[in-house]
């Protein structure tokens, strides 16, 4: 899936009651961001000048925005912002006692063997009702194996922090595990989150299949739905993304992404993802087929119906669900204005050509793979193209990258 660009908050009609709420939904924020400082349990006292200059402007951000909505509730969540963190003081109660400055950094220090060379074909699954999320198995810093959407549309491994443990304790204890973040910075994804992460390096990564990296993985520590105001304070937006796509992180693989951080394989060269053959093969060489300067993003020409070619900046999304096309490429009677959907029975076929010689994919639209029209000039493959065939994405050259299409 693309990286989002942003969209006006909705309104709430009950924001007098969030400041309670932002209490439990912040509590791991809290813990978590603290990391941001560095890798030691800082002593009682120094919690608050830690803690203090990356929660405030969050506090501040919310109370602003509610202001406008209920007063009252701006001024409840100030004063609860207040009291929050003068009780600061006692989030080292909950720390592990055996975890200090040494102990961490020597955490972070000694990562699992990790290859950078050789071909891997990592087992992958189609995930989802209907079947549209490619996804293979990993288990992050020694943790339980988990599902991670294959994303060609975003780079960077991402996961919650809800997912380092059970409850609170044992996740912020994971974080510790991690080490000192290198650092904490915002992102989203299309489809309605954004997210606060942090991002560690040296991370043991073992993928089903055999593979096994060391490299940065990005904890989301706070979440929401610009859509939805409500979603400020119960803090999970990101949880509730990824169970709508049945996984429980995701594996940003694409070359040139809009991030939040790198590709994991970008040292084997080459990633293919195989939906029909069931692997994610990373190393080797790229699928026998027509190769386009530009990963995920390539300059492809789409015929609609049989209709005349049009060029398109096409973003190859494995992570796209059902993709989207613009109103612009479009007649009125090709979609339902009412749905924003392609109607069925619409055939979509995208060359590499103008001159519609090399084709690369097509497929008929049908109730259950309908893109969605946009504005913009920009389109969404989907999952439609990896469903039909191999679908390679080479990490060079270096900031172009290329797809090859082997279907």
């Amino acid at each position: 899936m693309a990286v989002r660009d942003g969209k006006k908050h909705s309104r709430s009609a009950s924001a007098r009651r969030y400041g309670v709420a932002l209490g439990g939904a912040l509590s791991a924020l809290v813990a978590a961001a603290a990391m941001a400082t560095g890798s030691a349990a800082p002593a009682k006292a120094d919690f608050e000048t830690l803690i203090d200059p990356i929660i405030q402007p969050i506090l501040t951000s919310l109370t602003d925005s509610i202001t406008g909505f209920d007063p009252a509730a701006a001024a409840d969540l100030t004063s609860w912002g207040d009291s929050l963190m003068a009780s600061l003081n006692s989030i080292d109660a909950a720390l592990p006692a055996s975890m200090d400055s040494s102990s961490a950094v020597a955490a972070a220090a000694e990562p699992a063997a990790s290859s950078t060379t050789g071909t891997y074909d990592l087992p992958l699954s189609l995930l989802g009702s209907p079947a549209t999320e490619p996804a293979v198995n990993a288990s992050i810093d020694g943790g339980s194996s988990v599902p991670l959407l294959v994303d060609t549309g975003s780079s960077g491994l991402v996961v919650p922090y809800t997912d380092l443990g059970s409850n609170y304790l044992s996740q912020l204890e994971a974080l510790f595990n991690l080490g000192a973040p290198t650092g904490i910075s915002e992102s989203g994804y299309s489809g309605g989150v954004d997210y606060i992460y942090l991002t560690y390096n040296n991370v043991p990564v073992d993928y089903a299949g055999g593979l096994s990296t060391s490299g940065p993985v990005d904890v989301e520590i706070y979440s929401w739905d610009p859509s939805n105001f409500g979603s400020y304070f119960t803090n999970d937006a990101f949880q509730g993304f990824l169970t709508d796509n049945s996984v429980q992180g995701i594996l940003g693989v694409g070359p040139v992404t809009g991030g939040p951080t790198t590709s994991p394989f970008e040292s084997f060269g080459n990633v293919t993802v195989d939906i029909p053959n069931h692997e994610l093969i990373v190393g080797g060489s790229p699928v026998a087929g027509t190769s386009l300067v530009g990963a995920p993003s390539s300059t492809d020409y789409i015929s609609i119906d049989g209709g005349a070619l049009q060029q398109v900046s096409n973003d190859v999304d494995s992570g796209g669900v059902t993709g989207t096309i613009p109103a612009s490429l479009l007649t009125s009677s090709e979609y339902n204005s009412s749905t924003d959907l392609v109607n069925p029975g619409t055939t979509i076929s995208l060359y590499s050509d103008s001159a519609g010689k090399d084709l690369l994919y097509t497929y008929t639209v049908t109730p259950t793979n309908d893109p969605y029209v946009v504005s913009g000039s920009t389109m969404d493959s989907g999952v439609e193209p990896f469903l039909l065939g191999p679908i390679s994405m080479s990490y060079l050259p270096s900031g172009t990258g290329a797809t090859t299409f082997g279907g």
